[in-house]
């Protein structure tokens, strides 16, 4: 049943030495960093971080999980473990975010990460996300988490993990990215804004916002810059 449950949350834990290694190996990190990880796993990661950094914040819902990566990060003192939904935490200032997301919450991680000021992120995603937040406007897969994250993030896909990798193995392959905090910032209006965009991806955007500026196009064909654009005009517009 708890492998029933962990699969219901997305949660593949990953357990090759090897991808943790890469993993660690890409994370622009300094000795005085604040790390924040979002899904503690079995803890391998973590006391990997932890072995290079000042502090490490890290989360993990899962009871039975908690109880195992706290007793394996005992002697690491610079490592604090919450048994806490993520979402619902105390925040903490941070400079770096790390995490195997958990697939079923890799939209709401997206938004979460966009929504904060932080200096970088390595994450791993489904490979299928990972296009889906680097698609370019017009492309199938191009949607609201591709606007607002190529608008606060510069994108950078590093290497694919085999379904291999981890515990219980997923159905499909997935990615780990670097995340480079833009200065631009939104809120969660914008994001709404966005959300409400897109349920009318298809509709000509120029009768839809009521301006011939956008003559022949479709939402779903305008660029981050124009939605995010559009969507500050209607919060001051209160559309």
């Amino acid at each position: 049943m708890e492998d029933e449950n962990r699969n219901y949350l997305g949660q593949h834990f990953l357990i090759d030495y090897n991808i943790i290694s890469k993993i660690i190996q890409s994370c622009n990190v300094k000795e005085n960093d604040v790390v924040l990880e979002f899904g503690t796993g079995y803890g391998y990661l973590t006391k990997r971080i932890a072995e290079i950094v000042k502090m490490v914040y890290t989360y993990e819902i899962d009871t039975d999980l908690y109880y195992k990566a706290k007793s394996f990060l005992v002697q690491n003192g610079n490592v604090v473990i919450f048994n806490e939904d993520f979402f619902e935490q105390e925040e903490h200032d941070f400079d770096f975010f790390l995490s195997n997301i958990p697939y079923s919450r890799s939209k709401e991680t997206m938004k979460w990460l966009s929504l904060h000021q932080f200096r970088e992120a390595i994450v791993m995603v489904q490979r299928e996300f990972s296009d889906k937040l680097t698609a370019f406007s017009g492309k199938p897969d191009y949607s609201v988490v591709s606007v607002f994250s190529q608008y606060c993030f510069d994108i950078e896909p590093l290497f694919d993990v085999a379904k291999e990798s981890f515990n219980p193995p997923p159905k499909i392959d997935s990615r780990v990215i670097r995340l480079r905090r833009k200065k631009n910032t939104i809120n969660r209006q914008i994001i709404t804004g966005l959300d409400f965009l897109f349920s009318n991806r298809n509709k000509n955007a120029a009768s839809f916002l009521d301006s011939k500026k956008y003559q022949n196009k479709k939402i779903s064909q305008l660029d981050v810059d124009t939605l995010i654009g559009i969507a500050k005009d209607m919060i001051k517009k209160r559309i």
